[in-house]
Parts: structure tokens; C-alpha cells; sequence
């Protein structure tokens, strides 16, 4: 996994320190997360007492079969986090139900190593722990060694990061997990040592170091097979059990909606920025800011200040690129200042949407550059120039024992890379000279310490000069670190990161005025669906190698599904508007749990192992970091019913939300803030924009590119022909209204929200004024075109 600066003390009960673990303690079943973290690495409880004591008594019993195991089993792998392993001296195996069968015919126990190639700490452990020839030789001969992709294999990760949390309290990456030859957990760690005292600062103990864990594993396997097997198998057991639901969330989704807000405002750390207290890490919470906007719009100030105050702290820390733009992974620190180096599509994705609606809220120029240089990064890092298919991230450390170097500076090499005129101020303004940000090698962590102004007060020269020099500083500093090896860029094609990267550059399309970024988009879109498609109609996971591989991903479906309907409302094409309704037919079909409305993966090439038997759960109500899979198809339907007038969307999407008051009701609004979003979607967005007029016509143009970029959280933006055929497809509200106004012969925008609709209007800045205004506290007594009142919004 990864680390802060100071090492575990491993020991049989370590507390949690990261936030996802806190929750995990305040629900009765724990949860996996993308971002669960400890103080070093999982920094995680290795043991019950029962198998600790078992693993402590029981004697060797002979020896492990002496067959061996296949060689070079990764060299070949669309991976390039198991092709890294592929030179080990441990013969490695992918996760397969052929390595099942393999385990199982030779009668070992599996070791199971889950991590990705951007996790600092896998790295670690693959260069000490199974680089040692005591523990590779054990390996080799005891156990059958494995090593899962937590990227490409989400799935496996997922479960086995439930496991360990329902087995000992572990979790985040590695993951290092000991099961029965079918699979089932008995046994979960996280980054262990080789040897007792052999970890950073001496750390490891005979229970938390690998080389006597492994012998005593093998003894009690040998020894008391069937002891292990039934402690695997009543964390199995528990796994299948759908976990009964919480106490509901008193007053249904109306009541679970104010709780969550109340929670997000209980929660928001007026100093520092962000939803979470106390030291420790800090993660982005871009779900919690995108609600906290969304409810700011509709009248509660005060929401959008901490959505606002937020995204200006962390953009100004250490977390965020100062000069190459990117978000790194998260913070160590609750100040924003000290990064893991890794950068991760997903994030920076949602970087880029809610710095895109940032700026659309509120005009302010911060937001724009923010979005302008996280797409820079993306664009110069993670986009396949030939594809136009993006990336899904890069790693943290540029050669063996780094950790994240290229990021870092000192003086000196600031001073070498500069004027002398530059580099004070650069000194200055990236705070390099008082309380800077250490990295955990001791180099400097680059910050934006000053404004330009206050650096100009400071060395008393124009404010203009100043940002000049910065500017100058910037580019030279960026083209000397261009000189240092880059960290490598994983370049595996995923479904949901695609998805997640084509709708933030669609918004911010809008918000930046770049059509650029639109094209990309569809592109990227394109290529997905061009290629990626399995053969029932969902889409694969990753593409490598020339072909889709992992099927039956809920996630890849959903985030497609929002993507493809976002880009029907910034192309006008048609064909996303039917390949959204094939796609949603598909989840509501393949996608749901049997007698329930939860959404699961579906059956995959792990049909007839523990992965599959797990059950639908409330996890997909949850951000982990990204989206609820749940709340964001419910988005998406209810999108759907809004361009297409088909009521069985709005049902699909209600049944979606129905059990989320008992199953999210316990959780911090933090980690439900999807489903908040969708809830304030219900109480006060839906509204919808039709722009009626010629498609050459400039003036139809203008009006439906401001409609595009006007914030209003949960709007629709349609554009019609303005023949009287074409207005069938307006929704019933939007069509009376063209009615009584298609004599006018001119474009016009109609904004309607529920039932009420405003006076339909004719300019770009009408059109910007009644999408902020309209049907929003208190302001919907505009009028339809013949002047009747307006009708009253339906009660929510």
C-alpha cells in the first residue's frame, strides 16, 4: 500500500488511523474501499486470536509436495503490474479457476497478493520481502504464490477486501491474504517483511514478518487442514449472508437526504477545507463537493462557500501538481501538504468535473486554471494519441527505492535551474523557504505558499512583474524536471475510468469554452463503444492486447451508461441516445440482484468460485472513492426519463434509491454523497433545457452552447429541429410550450422544471439568467409564452 513517514508497529491491535476504517467500525458489515490507508502501509490487525494461537502450537508436519509450479505464468500478462512480477524468483500465477485447480491438485495453501503498479508499498514489499530467497524457496514449494491486478481485477479485490475486513480488520494495498486451495480467506495482512526486524526502522515481529509466518501457515496446514478450512469457511459464510440492513434513515429518502447534508455540514474542517477531522490522511471527497455545490445552488449559501473554500485549499497544497498539473493519489496530512505521488485517472477525472462546475458556479478564474492544467496532465500523460482513449494512471515512484522524486525539489536545484531573479521568487512563492512540505526523503514538496501579490509586497516589485516571473520560474522549473525519468504510466484502456475522464471533459468543454476537449471526448467514447463491447451488449473492463477482457463489471456499465447520456446532450447525435437505452435495458436486465433492485456483477469467468458467491450488497450505495454505482445509475435513468418522456425510467430510477434510507442510512454523508447528490436531484434539479431551431442556424448555436455551460445541478440540455415533427420528441411539458410560440420563427430556448415552465427566450444571456433563476427558492413565478400563471412544482 503506501505510506506517511513513520513506520508500523505491527502488532495484534494496531488502530485504525484511516477514515474508511472508522467507518468500517461504525456499520455492522465492514466495507472495501479504493482508499482505505493505514499509518504506514494496511497497517492492519494480521490475526484473530483463535488462528494466531492456532498458527503458535501446532507442530510441522512432513513436507509439501514436491511438484512444482508453472513458470513464467505472467510473462505474457495484459498486466503490468503481474508482467513486473513476471522476472520473480517466485513462479507467480495469475487468479484463475485454473490456479484454483492447480492449488487444489497439489493440496497448498494459495498466498494471494493484491496490489497495483502505482502502490508505493507493493513495490516495496516486491523488492525486499519476496525478493528474499527464504521466503521465494517457500513460496515456491508450500503454497501456490498469486498475484492479483486491484485495477484490472476490482472485482477479486473488492472481495477479498471485504474478507479481510470481516476476518481481522485489514485492508488497502497489498493486500496479503492466505486462503484454502478454493479461494476461502483464512488469513489477512498487509505489507509484511521478510524477517523478524528486517522493515523500515526495524519493525516486524515473528507474527507480522513473512519468512516464520509462512513456516507456521505451512505446519498448522499440514498439521490441521480442516481447522483452517473452517475458519475460511465461516468468513465465506458471512460473505454470502446478505448482511441485514441498518435502522432506516427516519422520514425515507426525504429524511436519509437532510441527514446526509446535515452530516456533510457537521463534518466540513473550517480550516483546512475538506469533510473529515482530526490528523491523519485526507482524501478529496470530490462526491461530498460536487453535493455540497449542487445544494449551494438551490439556495443554501453556505454549502457552496465549503464546496469553493475546499477546492482552492487543496489545489493550493502539495497534493495538487503545481507545475505539471494532476492530482496525486491523497494527502498524509490533514494540511494538504505531503502527497502519495501516484496519480490516478479516476481522481483527477473528478478533479476535473468538479473544478469544471466550480468555475461555472462562480466565475471565478482559479477553478478555470485548476481545470486547464489537470487536462494538460491528462492530455500529455494519459492520452493514447492513436486511440484517443485515456490512460488509467501513473505511477508514484521513478526507479527502484523512490518515492516520488520527480516531484520534489531542494533550493539548490531550484537555484540551478534558475535566474536568480526567478528563483527567489519561486523560492517564495512555492514555499521553499519557511515551514516548507517534507517528503519522506526530506525533499521539498512544492506548494502555492503565496499569491502573486504577496510575493510582489515581499520583494516590493509590481504585481504584474511578479506573475510574469512566476510564470518564467514555472516553465523553466517544469522544463528541468522534464530532464529527470518519468514515472512510468500504466496504460491499460479501463471501461469505468474512460467513462468517468470522456464526461469531465465534456463538462468542462462547456466550462472552458474548448470544443477541443468535447471531440476528445467523443473519441474516447467512440473507441470504447467501437471496441470494447462483449458480445451480450455490456462492455469489457480493460482493453489490452487488441481485445476487451474482464466482462460483467456493474461499475463499467453504469459509468458508461451517465458518460453516453452526457454525450447525447453535447453532441445532438442520436446514436448515444440509443446506445444509452440499449445499455440501461442491459443493466436493469443482467445487472440487478434476483428480487432486488441492488446492482452486482454478473456472472464471469469466476462463476464456480468464492469471488461469485458473494452477494448483492450495500456497498453500491457507497463512494469508494468514485461514484455509488447505485446512486449513479439512478442519475442516469432519471436523465434518461427527462430526454426521452418514457416513465419506466423515473420507476427504474425510484426502485434504484428505495432501499438506500436502510442501507446508507449509517454511514458518513462523506461516503454517501452520491446518493445525496441524487436526492437533491429529486427534491430540486430535473430541470430540463429544449433549444428548438435549425441545426445551421448560428443564433440556435449560441443559445444551446450557453445552456451547456450554465451550472444548474441535474439539468438536461436537448436541441431540436424546429419543424412541428421534431417536437414530438420534446418532453409533454416542452411541447405545449412550442406550440404557442412556434410561430415566432425564431430560435428559442425553453427551461422548464417539473411542470412549471418559464417564457421561453431568444438570447444567450436570457437564457443564462432563467437557468440560474428559474423554479430556485422562490423565483419560479415566470410565465409560459401566452402569459397563464405557472404551474406548481409536484410536492417532492
Amino acid at each position: 500500500m503506501n505510506s506517511e513517514l513513520e513506520p508500523p508497529a505491527f502488532a495484534s491491535a494496531i488502530p485504525f488511523t484511516d477514515r474508511d476504517a472508522m467507518v468500517a467500525g461504525r456499520r455492522r458489515a465492514s466495507i472495501s474501499s479504493y482508499r482505505a490507508i493505514y499509518r504506514m502501509s494496511t497497517r492492519t490487525i494480521l490475526a484473530s486470536v483463535a488462528i494466531i494461537c492456532l498458527l503458535n502450537t501446532r507442530a510441522r508436519a512432513g513436507s509439501e509436495s514436491a511438484n512444482t509450479l508453472p513458470a513464467g505464468a505472467l510473462k505474457s500478462s495484459p498486466s503490468m503490474y503481474l508482467r513486473g512480477a513476471s522476472s520473480s524468483a517466485i513462479r507467480w500465477q495469475a487468479w484463475s479457476p485454473q490456479t484454483l485447480a492447480l492449488a487444489q491438485s497439489l493440496n497448498r495453501p494459495i498466498l494471494i497478493d493484491i496490489g497495483a503498479v502505482w502502490c508505493h508499498w507493493c513495490h516495496v514489499m516486491d523488492e525486499t520481502t519476496y525478493a528474499d530467497p527464504e521466503v521465494a524457496a517457500a513460496l515456491n514449494s508450500e503454497f501456490v504464490p498469486v498475484k492479483v491486478d486491484a485495477d484490472e481485477r476490482p472485482d477479486i479485490d473488492g472481495y477479498y477486501q471485504n474478507a479481510a475486513a470481516q476476518l481481522t480488520g485489514a485492508g488497502g494495498w497489498p493486500l496479503t491474504c492466505f486462503t484454502t486451495p478454493d479461494g476461502a480467506l483464512f488469513f489477512a495482512a498487509g505489507y509484511l517483511p521478510p524477517r523478524p526486524g528486517s522493515g523500515p526502522n526495524g519493525s516486524g515481529e515473528a507474527n507480522s514478518s513473512m519468512a516464520p509466518l509462512l513456516k507456521r501457515i505451512s505446519q498448522v496446514y499440514a498439521a490441521d487442514r480442516a481447522g483452517l478450512e473452517r475458519e475460511a469457511e465461516a468468513t465465506a459464510e458471512k460473505l454470502r449472508s446478505t448482511s441485514s440492513p441498518d435502522a432506516p434513515a427516519h422520514g425515507g429518502l426525504k429524511g436519509l437526504r437532510a441527514q446526509i447534508l446535515a452530516g456533510l455540514a457537521a463534518s466540513y474542517d473550517r480550516e483546512w477545507g475538506g469533510f473529515a477531522s482530526g490528523s491523519g490522511p485526507r482524501f478529496y471527497d470530490f462526491p461530498a463537493i460536487e453535493l455540497a455545490l449542487a445544494h449551494g445552488f438551490y439556495g443554501h449559501p453556505e454549502f457552496t462557500a465549503m464546496a469553493l473554500d475546499t477546492l482552492k485549499r487543496i489545489a493550493a497544497g502539495g497534493v495538487f501538481d503545481q507545475l505539471g498539473g494532476g492530482f496525486h493519489r491523497y494527502s498524509t496530512d490533514d494540511h494538504w501538504l505531503v502527497p502519495h505521488f501516484e496519480k490516478l485517472g479516476y481522481d483527477n477525472a473528478m478533479a476535473l468535473h468538479a473544478y469544471s462546475d466550480a468555475y461555472e458556479a462562480s466565475g471565478d478564474p482559479e477553478f478555470a486554471r485548476v481545470s486547464k492544467l489537470i487536462v494538460g496532465y491528462v492530455n500529455r500523460e494519459l492520452l493514447d494519441p492513436k486511440m484517443r482513449a485515456f490512460y488509467s494512471h501513473q505511477d508514484a515512484d521513478s526507479f527502484k527505492g523512490d518515492d516520488g522524486s520527480y516531484y520534489t525539489w531542494t533550493v539548490e536545484e531550484v537555484k540551478r535551474a534558475l535566474r536568480p531573479d526567478e528563483a527567489r521568487v519561486a523560492i517564495l512563492f512555492y514555499g521553499m523557504e519557511d515551514a516548507t512540505a517534507r517528503a519522506p526523503d526530506g525533499r521539498i514538496v512544492l506548494r502555492r505558499a503565496m499569491s502573486p501579490e504577496q510575493v510582489a509586497a515581499r520583494l516590493k516589485i509590481p504585481v504584474e512583474e511578479a506573475r510574469r516571473t512566476i510564470a518564467r520560474a514555472s516553465d523553466a522549473m517544469l522544463a528541468a524536471r522534464a530532464r529527470r525519468k518519468t514515472p512510468q504510466v500504466d496504460r491499460a484502456v479501463m471501461t469505468d475510468r474512460n467513462a468517468l475522464m470522456a464526461d469531465a471533459y465534456l463538462t468542462a468543454s462547456a466550462a472552458l469554452d474548448d470544443d477541443g476537449l468535447r471531440r476528445t471526448a467523443l473519441s474516447d467514447l467512440d473507441f470504447i463503444l467501437g471496441h470494447m463491447r462483449a458480445p451480450d451488449g455490456s462492455f469489457f473492463h480493460v482493453w489490452s492486447d487488441g481485445r476487451g477482457r474482464v466482462a460483467g463489471l456493474a461499475a463499467d456499465q453504469v459509468y458508461l451508461l451517465g458518460a453516453i447520456v452526457d454525450a447525447y446532450q453535447f453532441s445532438t447525435d442520436e446514436k448515444y441516445l440509443v446506445e444509452a437505452r440499449k445499455l440501461a435495458a442491459i443493466i436493469l436486465k443482467n445487472f440487478r440482484a434476483d428480487g432486488s433492485s441492488l446492482l452486482m456483477n454478473r456472472e464471469t469467468e469466476d462463476a464456480s468460485t468464492v469471488i461469485e458467491q458473494s452477494p448483492a450488497s450495500g456497498q453500491v450505495f457507497y463512494d469508494m472513492p468514485t461514484p455509488s454505482v447505485q446512486a449513479t445509475m439512478a442519475i442516469a435513468t432519471a436523465e434518461l426519463a427527462l430526454v426521452t418522456g418514457d416513465a419506466s425510467y423515473t420507476k427504474a430510477a425510484d426502485e434504484l434509491m428505495a432501499s438506500a434510507p436502510a442501507m446508507a442510512g449509517s454511514m458518513l454523508s462523506n461516503s454517501v454523497a452520491t446518493v445525496g447528490l441524487r436526492l437533491e436531484y429529486r427534491a430540486d434539479g430535473g430541470a430540463i433545457v429544449a433549444v428548438v431551431g435549425p441545426h445551421t442556424d448560428a443564433r440556435a448555436a449560441a443559445l444551446w452552447k450557453t445552456a451547456l455551460a450554465s451550472y444548474r445541478p441535474g439539468k438536461i440540455v436537448t436541441r431540436i429541429g424546429s419543424d412541428r415533427g421534431a417536437a414530438k420528441a420534446m418532453p409533454a411539458a416542452v411541447q405545449a410550450m412550442f406550440a404557442s410560440s412556434a410561430e415566432k420563427g425564431v430560435p428559442l430556448a425553453f427551461v422548464c422544471a417539473g411542470t412549471a415552465c418559464a417564457t421561453p427566450v431568444g438570447t444567450p444571456a436570457k437564457l443564462a439568467a432563467v437557468i440560474r433563476r428559474f423554479g430556485v427558492q422562490g423565483n419560479d413565478k415566470t410565465t409560459i409564452a401566452n402569459d397563464r400563471p405557472a404551474l406548481a412544482r409536484p410536492p417532492m
